[in-house]
């Protein structure tokens, strides 16, 4: 006798149990790995009505070979070394100026560990003697973390976009590497899922890393990632994002650096205190003439500016009104067909609805306009930015679509 459940159903809630767990929006879900899956298993001899129940019970084995599926995995040593020379002349010589004897960085979202062991060997090729070094990577694959924890790579994790900044490895055979024990000293890894606190077993951290991860979470997922990040720094700590991942700082945090680096510090205490109030004089009291002129009639109000319709475009999408924040937008650059920070948003905006080919020529639009401007040329918007950062944003975009 049939069960009634059919594959689809199983299918559509297998894509639930991955966005819950990950907090990839749906359309950052690879359909055909999902499929491939649930079909394996289904092959198998399991009943769909079998795999629809056990999709119900949290941590079930179908649910850990989804999530293993799906998960992304892209990384390499080295990757955007203008991060890593950022890290060594500024986030250091911070970290050193409030005192630290034990500098901390952790990798979210490290996948096989690249990410993690540079993060290592910079910071221990930068610190003075004296001063401990300790290293988190964090991931939900745990596969990925075994790999990491073994330390040997091929060929695809050293490329010329990731020159090696600091000593790193050791050739163990033809096209193999292996991390150098000094580096595996200062490093761990630890299975975490950024939708939750890290446990504070794990400490609080001077530098964070979580690079091309948010790309793929939902707008809430998104925020409450960078909340839980956020917190895990310490005064003065500094957090590393991916190149579209934000165009804003997150909240609770300022903007260092330049726009393009995305690198973002939490504000210590002493810089979070109020200025001392100043004196406030009561104004003298004003003579009116008796014949006094009448007041000028009111002005009409301007028209809306871009900066403002944006604005409120970002209020839409911090409350989950997607749609009605696409719609502002839209009418934005009808008015305003040149502005970059609007394309931006929209482009981003239509990715995450899959709406992609339509994603992909507005970034297109977003990258030509910019390469026409100075570099310099800062741009009005919600948080001012140089043409520069609108390129930048529009390659990474385009470039991570085609490895895609």
């Amino acid at each position: 006798m049939s069960s009634g459940v059919e594959p689809q159903q199983v299918l559509a809630r297998a894509r639930e149990v991955v966005s819950s767990c990950t907090g990839f929006r749906d359309t950052a879900i690879s359909p055909s790995a999902v499929d491939r899956v649930v079909r394996a298993e289904l092959a198998r001899g399991r009943s769909a009505s079998d795999l629809l129940a056990e999709l119900q019970r949290p941590g079930a084995p179908l649910a850990r070979a989804l999530l293993d599926a799906v998960l992304v995995g892209e990384t390499y040593f080295f990757r955007h070394p203008e991060q890593f020379r950022f890290l060594a002349s500024e986030a250091v010589p911070a970290a050193l100026r409030r005192g630290n004897s034990v500098l901390r960085g952790w990798s979210a979202g490290c996948a096989s560990g690249e990410e993690t062991y540079s993060i290592a060997a910079c910071l221990l090729g930068t610190v003075p003697q004296g001063v401990r070094v300790e290293v988190l990577g964090t991931d939900l694959h745990e596969g990925r973390l075994e790999a990491a924890r073994r330390g040997v790579y091929g060929n695809w994790s050293r490329r010329e976009a990731g020159p090696l900044l600091h000593p790193l490895y050791v050739e163990v055979a033809e096209g193999r590497v292996s991390i150098l024990d000094p580096v595996r000293a200062v490093t761990r890894f630890a299975q975490a899922n950024l939708l939750e606190p890290l446990p504070d077993s794990h400490g609080r951290f001077d530098v964070i890393f979580c690079r091309n991860v948010l790309t793929y979470f939902s707008p809430d997922a998104v925020q409450t990632a960078l909340g839980h990040l956020a917190r895990a720094l310490v005064p003065g700590g500094h957090l590393l994002l991916g190149t579209v991942e934000v165009d804003h700082p997150p909240a609770g945090l300022v903007r260092v650096g330049p726009p393009e680096l995305q690198a973002f510090r939490r504000p210590t205490p002493k810089e979070l205190a109020p200025p001392p109030k100043a004196v406030v004089r009561e104004p003298e009291p004003v003579k009116v003439s008796a014949r006094a002129t009448p007041p000028p009639a009111p002005r009409p109000p301007p028209p809306p500016s871009p900066v403002l319709l944006h604005t409120e475009a970002l209020h839409r999408i911090e409350g989950g009104d997607e749609a009605g924040a696409s719609t502002i937008l839209e009418k934005l650059l009808q008015q305003f067909r040149d502005y970059l920070p609007g394309m931006l948003e929209l482009a981003l905006l239509r990715e995450r609805a899959g709406a992609r080919e339509a994603a992909f020529a507005l970034m297109h639009t977003v990258r030509d306009n910019a390469a026409r401007l100075p570099p310099d040329q800062i741009i009005e918007g919600p948080e001012p930015l140089p043409a520069r950062f609108y390129r930048a944003s529009a390659d990474a975009f385009l470039t991570l679509g085609a490895i895609e």
